[in-house]
């Protein structure tokens, strides 16, 4: 994408809040912290999607401006517009979540959206496996948590597993599940998460 972040622009931290459905599909808020001198967007990309798809995106910034979501994204477009707009953009192999710089800058940005079949059924369990970061990010992130939660406590016996950051951590505390990064996140890092849970936790017919 042509709006590849380049290295004058820093991301402070980005936090991540996923409320998963009794269906098995996850709501997802992130909260970014940046500084921006150089590009037109921002953006997020998911790769190998499977059955889920990314719907429902809202973006809005910490001065109360509510963004424009768009049907299509054009990534060449200009710094004004995309301007307070923001929208999904279809690649190859996955997608990218995008949204306008809007200015030069500090920012804090609020994304929601919803990917759906979140939860993937197996023979013997069901799990969530996604690389919610991957690598090759737009800049490295100086600090990036994430906190998985849903209807009921996760027991603390729950199987967790965080991939892809040395020294980062993913464990079950407090009926939540938390992965953080050890320090900042490098653009050769990535986080990816797996979690296991008991057949018939959630309503998903999402069958791998």
């Amino acid at each position: 994408s042509i709006g590849n972040c380049v290295q004058a622009n820093s991301i402070k931290e980005i936090y991540m809040s996923i409320d998963i459905d009794n269906n098995g599909d996850a709501h997802i808020t992130e909260k970014w912290e940046c500084y921006v001198t150089e590009g037109t967007e921002v953006y997020h990309p998911y790769y190998n999607l499977g059955n889920s798809e990314i719907k429902d995106l809202v973006v809005s910034d910490k001065n109360g401006t509510d963004y424009t979501t768009l049907n299509y994204w054009n990534t060449s477009g200009t710094l004004a517009s995309k301007a307070n707009k923001c929208g999904i953009n279809k690649i190859s192999d996955g997608v990218e979540i995008c949204w306008g710089i809007s200015s030069y800058g500090s920012h804090e940005y609020t994304v929601r959206y919803t990917i759906t079949n979140f939860v993937s059924e197996l023979t013997d369990s069901q799990m969530i496996y996604w690389t919610l970061i991957p690598h090759n990010f737009s800049n490295k992130i100086n600090d990036m948590s994430i906190d998985i939660h849903t209807d009921f406590d996760i027991p603390d016996t729950t199987d967790v597993w965080g991939y892809g950051n040395y020294g980062g951590t993913a464990y079950v505390y407090n009926g939540r599940i938390y992965m953080r990064s050890d320090g900042a996140l490098s653009t050769d890092e990535y986080m990816t998460i797996l979690v296991k849970f008991p057949k018939g936790t959630f309503n998903t017919t999402n069958k791998l």
